[in-house]
């Protein structure tokens, strides 16, 4: 109890800080979701002990709800075929078939089991379930790309280094597969030692940068747009397009 208490009261602490934050970024989410990640295991775990004994529809529908509808989700994922038929041909078909029986299996299963207020084994179908869509569904997922649609991956950078200006995604850098320096400072730059360089900035303007363009001759190369999602849709982030420059000192 005392325990359970500790995390309580961590996640609501940790919210109350970082909403005094003006500047609000992804990657303050991280000290809330451990102590969240701590709840919802203490959640997970007073559910396989008493949800059979539950009475009251306060306590039992959300359980319902919730895994019913993941339960409802894999029965039912056959059905995306439809919207991936023109990207689906050889390996990615058989592993999409493989992966909808896989997933109509556990959905039928989750039912089955939830029914019957068997919530530890409903939990880990759905921990199947995750994994299943992790190492089967992601990788079809990547063949939905638009046309413009260039990852960081792809960029050789055995001659020249790679330098950022300025704030960079994490899935950029993770995409990348290692640092991007920045040469970004709080007021102005740090120059690198190499006589020529890429660059990576945000905005398409950096080569009218007046400061770096007194020391470089700045080329724009292309444009790493890793978003999947069309220009024109809700899906399509600004902060995944960033634009490589060549530097060159003059």
């Amino acid at each position: 109890l005392n325990a359970y208490r500790f995390s309580f009261f961590w996640t609501i602490i940790a919210v109350i800080l970082l909403s005094i934050i003006p500047e609000k970024k992804s990657r303050y989410l991280m000290p809330v979701l451990i102590p969240l990640a701590i709840n919802i295991g203490f959640y997970i775990e007073y559910l396989i002990r008493e949800f059979k004994y539950l009475k009251s529809k306060k306590g039992t529908i959300p359980v319902y709800f919730n895994f019913g509808l993941i339960g409802t989700i894999a029965l039912v994922f056959p059905i995306s075929g439809v919207f991936l038929a023109e990207s689906l041909s050889g390996l990615a078909t058989i592993r999409f078939v493989v992966l909808s029986v896989i997933l109509i299996t556990i959905g039928i299963f989750i039912l089955r089991y939830l029914k019957r207020k068997n919530i530890k084994s409903v939990f880990y179908l759905i921990l199947t379930f995750v994994f299943s869509i992790g190492i089967l569904a992601l990788p079809l997922v990547n063949l939905q790309t638009q046309e413009y649609y260039n990852p960081i991956s792809k960029l050789n950078t055995d001659k020249l280094k790679l330098y950022a200006s300025g704030y960079l995604a994490p899935e950029v850098i993770y995409d990348f597969g290692e640092k991007i320096p920045n040469i970004k400072a709080n007021e102005g730059y740090i120059i690198p030692k190499e006589k020529e360089f890429l660059m990576l900035a945000n905005s398409k303007d950096f080569n009218s940068s007046t400061e770096l363009s007194k020391i470089y001759d700045i080329s724009f190369i292309e444009t790493h747009d890793m978003n999947t999602a069309k220009k024109e849709t809700r899906g399509h982030k600004d902060r995944l397009v960033n634009y490589l420059f060549k530097l060159t000192r003059k």
